[in-house]
Parts: C-alpha cells; sequence; structure tokens
C-alpha cells in the first residue's frame, strides 16, 4: 500500500513505514462481494480486519430474525477492534453493502510482531484505543439521545421508545390533533428539525412522526 492508500487509516498514526510494512506483510487480503459476512455475532475473536475500500455494516441482533445496524463503516475503518483486545466472542456480525476489499491480521501474526517488536505493539495497541474510546464517546451520545425519546405511556410508567421500536410490540399512538395512530414502531430517527418516529399501521403503511406532535403511547 502506497503513503497516500495509508493516509486515511488511524491505525497506522506515527507508525513509521518500515513497521507499517512488517504490519502489513502480516496481514491476509481478502476481497468480498456485498452480502458477504466477515464474523457472526457470538464467534471467536481471532483477528482484526482493515477496511480497504467498500463498506461494512455492524449489526446486532434484537431478537429471532430481526438486526439493527450499529454502525456504516468506510474505508480507513477498523472493524472487530473490541474482540481483538480482550478475546472476547464477537459482540454484533459484520457484513460488507458492497464489494470490500479488506485486509485481516490474525492475533497469532501480531503477537509474533509484538515479540520482536514490543514498541510497534505498545503504539498499534494505543492507536487502537483511542479509535475504540472515540466509538464509545458515540455510543453513550447515542444512548443520551435513545433515553431523551423517553415518555409517559399509559400502563408502562415511563416508557423508552427505543425499547419498543426493538420489541415491535403493537401500540396505540395519540396525536396532539386528537388521531389515533395504531401500529407499530420501527426505528427513530434524528434530522435537523428534530426527532421523528417510522410507524407501521394495521394497514402496514409506513409513517413519519414528529417526536413533538406525541401526546400519549399506549400499549396494545
Amino acid at each position: 500500500m502506497t503513503h497516500n492508500e495509508l493516509s486515511g487509516f488511524r491505525l497506522f498514526d506515527t507508525i513509521s513505514q518500515t513497521d507499517i510494512d512488517i504490519l502489513l506483510g502480516a496481514c491476509e487480503e481478502r476481497i468480498l462481494m456485498s452480502g458477504e459476512t466477515l464474523f457472526n455475532e457470538g464467534d471467536i475473536s481471532d483477528s482484526i480486519w482493515l477496511l480497504k475500500s467498500g463498506r461494512v455494516d455492524i449489526c446486532k441482533n434484537i431478537r429471532a430474525s430481526i438486526d439493527r445496524t450499529l454502525a456504516s463503516l468506510g474505508p480507513g475503518e477498523v472493524i472487530g477492534e473490541m474482540g481483538f483486545i480482550d478475546q472476547s466472542l464477537r459482540s454484533a456480525s459484520a457484513l460488507t453493502t458492497e464489494p470490500s476489499v479488506l485486509l485481516v491480521l490474525s492475533r497469532t501474526a501480531f503477537m509474533a510482531i509484538g515479540q520482536e517488536r514490543p514498541a510497534l505493539a505498545a503504539v498499534f495497541y494505543r492507536n487502537l484505543s483511542l479509535i475504540l474510546a472515540e466509538r464509545l464517546r458515540t455510543t453513550i451520545e447515542l444512548y443520551r439521545d435513545s433515553v431523551a425519546f423517553s415518555i409517559e405511556a399509559t400502563g408502562a410508567g415511563r416508557l423508552n421508545l427505543l425499547a419498543l421500536s426493538e420489541e415491535l410490540k403493537p401500540v396505540s399512538i395519540l396525536l396532539s390533533s386528537g388521531t389515533v395512530v395504531a401500529g407499530h414502531i420501527l426505528q427513530m430517527d434524528q434530522s435537523p428539525a428534530g426527532y421523528t418516529i417510522v410507524v407501521k399501521d394495521k394497514h402496514r403503511k409506513l409513517g413519519i412522526i414528529p417526536y413533538q406532535a406525541i401526546q400519549q403511547i399506549t400499549l396494545e
């Protein structure tokens, strides 16, 4: 990989070109088509993936066949960093959404490099921890936003709309106009105009409702 190709990889920040070449030499290149799986939730974490080109979605199973996309990653991103650090099972699944080229660095190959070049391993882990810290901050912000969706709901006390969308429970939504919408909350979105929820009604039609227009939500 050339210097320009490496410029998007924060994982290689402050690492010399010589050491980068050593890391790249230990990687295996994978070319995947759209819709192919890198790893599944619950798999053993034995490698880290570097996305050279394409796009990869990180998905979490909610229940049965229902998955929620947690992130969509592009070139220069690192995938599978948590399991690479603590050797835990994969906490989510990763799959391509377009043709993608990735580099795979196994734990075994990296440990061999670390034994010969401990200083390189230390910088690598430092960069990896900075990436993980940034993603954790993003997760905290998303959680804060989800808590902001909590409203008073009949029969459920203080109910979180995020939980309703994940569980797909039937609800009746009373709007400030007096209209009642019965159906399922599919997801929540944020736009410059504010928060909205996407609802599929009993006739299977999709509707977008501004958060501020909701007066009450009742579980069916």
